[in-house]
């Protein structure tokens, strides 16, 4: 057989027959270094890992590196508690020195170094890295939103927590991008530390549950509260604003997913406690797609929260939400057009405004639940957020 050449367009010149070469693209190889396994997917920051990595997965040959655990600093955390027995704040011993050294150690041991990107799932832990490569980040929020939201700051030594700050800021400073998964969340960390916006980047989020093919809810007034901290997430609202709504509409019914309220709740007329519903087990996910398909407005009247993932899963479901107007909400919930937010923080009677308004307005309720599901499966995909991420990381490592 003759030689042959390969010219530029992939023709093979000198054949007896000319064909096209095969040419084999590959893709990028990166590190996606977490403190969580993957095998936690029922919901939260968990949720959130193992959609992210599932969906970065469809773009770069991931290496998986974690999860990257180290136990607690025993040493920093008994000198945290005799400082708070003693009357003064605390240190935020999860975070100590020696566990971000420790860490560090761990990814180092663990990662491929021949990978042409390091990706981390969140920020804080990963702060006493010096990545010798271009890395990135997925981040709900930044250690300085996350300590005001869930904490408060005056529980802890403000030095303690100016260091940590310090070196998160930094760090941030020195990633290649930064993706959040709200705008409220990229500004707070603005705010916060004085970031340059070149790098940041709101990623979006999306829902840890299948997404049905379409809305089969078929009537009734059962309010959905889902949340794994009850009192964080506005449970004794939502209960109360429910007793209103019961007074007026005495077929309602609320149930409540995820963690036991207590007695008096679930004794309460018209309450249903259903239990946790722990997604990675199939009955009991089953379960949870029933129990969101046959809901007739979800009821979020958080105090804690970024970016509620609940949101979205009831609004793949077509079920409209009620929420505060706070956080990363007004990003998710249109006020008027997909749910009802209410001012912040939420009152027992300005939800249960909003909730009766549902019952009372039928035709304009069916219209929410159409765009309710249309707005989340327009914006919030974890296969939207994957593409986001690779559109803007791909012709960086390429």
């Amino acid at each position: 057989m003759p030689a042959c050449v390969l010219r530029a367009d992939g023709v093979r010149i000198g054949a007896p027959f000319a064909s096209r070469a095969v040419v084999v693209k590959t893709r990028p190889r990166a590190n996606y270094i977490t403190s969580l396994s993957l095998a936690k997917t029922s919901g939260g920051w968990s949720g959130f890992n193992a959609a992210i990595y599932s969906s970065l997965s469809r773009h770069f040959d991931l290496k998986y590196v974690g999860p990257i655990a180290p136990p607690p600093d025993i040493v920093a955390k008994v000198r945290s508690k005799l400082w708070r027995l003693s009357g003064h704040p605390g240190s935020f011993q999860f975070f100590s020195e020696r566990r971000l050294h420790r860490i560090a150690h761990d990814v180092e041991r663990l990662a491929d170094r021949e990978t042409a990107l390091d990706f981390f799932h969140g920020c804080t832990p990963w702060v006493s890295l010096a990545p010798q490569v271009p890395y990135a980040c997925y981040v709900d929020v930044c250690f300085s939103t996350y300590v005001a939201v869930y904490h408060g700051r005056t529980r802890f030594d403000p030095a303690d927590i100016g260091r940590i700050e310090a070196m998160e800021a930094a760090w941030l400073r020195g990633a290649t991008r930064v993706f959040f998964s709200s705008t409220w969340a990229l500004e707070e960390a603005v705010r916060s530390y004085n970031l340059d916006r070149s790098t940041l980047r709101v990623a979006g989020l999306g829902g840890h549950v299948p997404i049905p093919v379409a809305d089969t809810y078929a009537g009734g007034r059962a309010f959905l509260f889902m949340a794994l901290d009850f009192a964080g997430k506005g449970g004794p609202v939502c209960v109360d604003a429910f007793k209103r709504v019961r007074h007026e509409i005495p077929d309602a019914r609320l149930r409540i997913v995820g963690e036991r309220p207590p007695e008096t709740v679930i004794k309460s007329p018209g309450v249903v406690y259903e239990g946790r519903l722990d997604k990675t087990i199939p009955a009991e996910l089953q379960r949870l797609q029933t129990v969101l398909a046959s809901a007739f407005a979800l009821v979020h009247p958080t105090m804690k929260d970024a970016t509620p993932q609940v949101i979205v899963e009831a609004q793949y479901h077509g079920c409209p939400v009620v929420a505060p107007a706070s956080f990363g909400i007004p990003e998710m919930v249109i006020d008027g057009v997909t749910g009802w937010l209410t001012a912040a923080p939420p009152t027992a009677a300005a939800v249960a405004e909003r909730m009766l308004w549902l019952c009372r307005h039928p035709e304009e309720y069916s219209q929410l639940r159409l765009s309710s599901r249309a707005h989340a499966l327009k914006h919030f995909t974890w296969e939207q957020v994957g593409d986001r991420i690779a559109a803007e990381l791909s012709p960086l490592i390429a």
